[in-house]
């Protein structure tokens, strides 16, 4: 464990698969070796305070420079910060994380800090496992069980509902973590169960949580008739972790399932599927590393991407939701051209 120093500049967060575009071309990667470093501070996501578990288990592997064959598997203090540093020549040092602890879901992300710099402390937020509890000394909260002689309690639904409108995600993820599980998925409250999981998922991703995205969506996906927004937001979560494969099987398996819906929400889930596999495409680009696998996957990218927007444009009316996607495709077009071969924007592919 080594002692965490004061941040110089705030971390990027860099987890691929993240659909905001990048503001301009990559900076080039070459210079003198320069010490870089980011520390990274556990916590329990329900509290922000430390985690009950006294020991925590830090697995990193080093993404960027590719040169580097640097991982390391440590068990060490979960109340102390913990630093990964090493000298690097490139614009950036990318670190693959995972962090576990007994009593938590395993959080997985990847990190960047630019060259010759400090990050940190980065708050890294555990959701606690149900009915877990912590190896170590006897935590000083104990969680009562759950009483619900004449219905369910609906309080943490609610909760999560009003902060999931007021966009204040880390509030809405706490509060539905906290939603007592159904009896029968089939009943009222557990189809609202349900669609609120949804929710809690795209909570997650909207704070670049996409490991506990991952999880929570692919519970929901094994629920009886999880919906289509459910497939499509598992999709992202897939691919934005580096699982495109199993993200576009999952496009398959949702395009499979469309049938059974009206003829307008099938329009609208077809041309969804379209833009979601394009923002897939557009993460296997932004994993890309040498030119040649970025000219490629660049291209491919486009090429979904545009065919979407095309099949979007045809569509009468346009829901609103594959408007918005229309507008990101677009901007995404623009900008993995401009990236690639400076100056230009027009939209075709490059081969």
């Amino acid at each position: 464990m080594r002692s965490h120093r004061p941040a110089a500049l705030v971390v990027s967060a860099f987890v691929a698969g993240c659909y905001t575009p990048p503001e301009g071309p990559p900076e080039t990667r070459a210079g003198a070796m320069e010490p870089t470093a980011l520390v990274l501070q556990a916590v329990d996501a329900g509290t922000g305070s430390a985690l009950s578990d006294a020991e925590m288990t830090v697995r990193y592997l080093v993404r960027a420079p590719i040169v580097f064959d640097a991982s390391a598997v440590e068990r060490v203090s979960s109340v102390e910060p913990y630093e990964i540093e090493h000298p690097v020549n490139e614009a950036e040092l990318v670190v693959e994380v995972r962090l576990e602890a007994d009593s938590y879901h395993r959080l997985d992300t990847v990190l960047a800090v630019p060259k010759g710099s400090s990050a940190g402390p980065l708050t890294m937020r555990l959701s606690r496992r149900l009915g877990r509890t912590a190896s170590g000394p006897e935590p000083t909260r104990t969680e009562p069980e759950p009483v619900r002689p004449t219905g369910i309690d609906r309080s943490a639904m609610v909760a999560g509902d009003r902060a999931y409108g007021q966009e204040s995600w880390l509030e809405a993820t706490e509060a539905y973590q906290r939603m007592p599980a159904p009896t029968n998925e089939m009943d009222e409250y557990g189809r609202a169960y349900r669609d609120a999981k949804v929710r809690q998922g795209i909570a997650h991703v909207n704070r670049s949580e996409f490991a506990r995205a991952l999880e929570i969506l692919e519970e929901v996906a094994e629920m009886q008739d999880p919906g289509a927004e459910a497939y499509l937001r598992l999709t992202q979560a897939q691919c934005a972790v580096g699982r495109n494969e199993e993200g576009l099987g999952t496009l398959a398996l949702l395009g499979r399932l469309r049938n059974r819906m009206p003829p307008l929400e099938q329009n609208r889930v077809s041309a969804m599927i379209a833009y979601r596999r394009g923002t897939c495409y557009h993460a296997a680009f932004e994993r890309a590393e040498t030119t040649r696998e970025r000219v490629s996957t660049g291209s491919d990218a486009i090429e979904q991407l545009n065919a979407f927007s095309q099949g979007a444009r045809e569509m009468s009316p346009v829901p609103p939701d594959v408007a918005r996607a229309v507008e990101h495709a677009e901007r995404l077009v623009v900008e993995i051209q401009r990236s690639i071969v400076p100056g230009r924007g027009d939209g075709s592919p490059l081969r």
